[in-house]
Parts: C-alpha cells; structure tokens; sequence
C-alpha cells in the first residue's frame, strides 16, 4: 500500500535538518579555529608604578600574527573608539603610549562583525601600598 516515493519524502526534511545543523557546527569549529590561530601580545605585559593608585607610564608593544591574512581593529576594552584597524595582514607590530593607574585589556576584533578574536592585558602594579598614615618628623 506504501510506495517507495512516500518514503522517501518522509526522509528528505530528516536529511535537510541534519545538513543544517552539520553546517553551523562547521562554522563554530572554524571561528574556534581562528580565535586560536592568532597570536595577541602585549610587551611588557606589566607596568609597575612606585605607590598604589599612581598613573604608571610606559611604552607598550603590541603585536599579533596569524597564519593567514586577515582585517582586524584593535580596541582598548571599555572604550568604542579603536585605536587601529589593519587591513589583510597576517602580522603587525605596533607601539602605544601606556598611562593608567588600573589594568587595561586590548581586543583584536574582526572587521567584518566587530567580534573579539583574541584579547591581551597590561596589568599595573605597585612597589608600596598606598597608606593614609602621615608621617611627621620631630626635632625634641
């Protein structure tokens, strides 16, 4: 009573959802794949400041590479405005004026969606906590 061809309808939308779902499990694995291919690095990667709480200045170098030409901008986490954006390179070295009293991320991200593909921090340390005790000094 059943044909062939009933059966075979029955089975197309299985295979097309199957396909489907295969297909955005590809593209996952290849942003993975992507994100872990480039290589983000800040030198030196901390900046140390003589008290707790002052501003520490440095000249930071970063630099990124990957297998494969790509666009990225680079953005300092918490701000929209990029710092730079670099058009079908595969390795590129830059060097910024570093002034903060706090750590600061930097984000590579991709042109074309604006996603964060890798992400380096500058970490700010101190010598002497800060102390609110004031010292006075006393002749007799």
């Amino acid at each position: 009573m059943y044909s062939s061809v009933g059966k075979g309808i029955a089975i197309v939308p299985l295979l097309l959802l199957y396909s489907l779902f295969a297909c955005q499990h590809v593209k996952a694995n290849e942003l993975k794949i992507i994100k872990a291919e480039v290589a983000f690095t800040a030198l030196p990667e901390q900046c140390v400041t003589l008290r707790q709480g002052r501003d520490c200045f440095a000249t930071v170098e970063l630099a990124w590479q990957s297998p494969s030409k790509q666009s990225f901008c680079l953005y300092q986490e918490g701000k929209k405005q990029q710092l730079g954006c670099w058009q079908d390179n595969d390795n590129v070295q830059i060097k910024i004026e570093f002034e903060s009293n706090k750590s600061i991320k930097y984000q590579l991200r991709a042109v074309s969606d604006n996603k964060i593909i890798a992400e380096t921090q500058v970490e700010v340390s101190w010598q002497h906590k800060n102390t609110t005790r004031k010292r006075r000094w006393r002749l007799f």
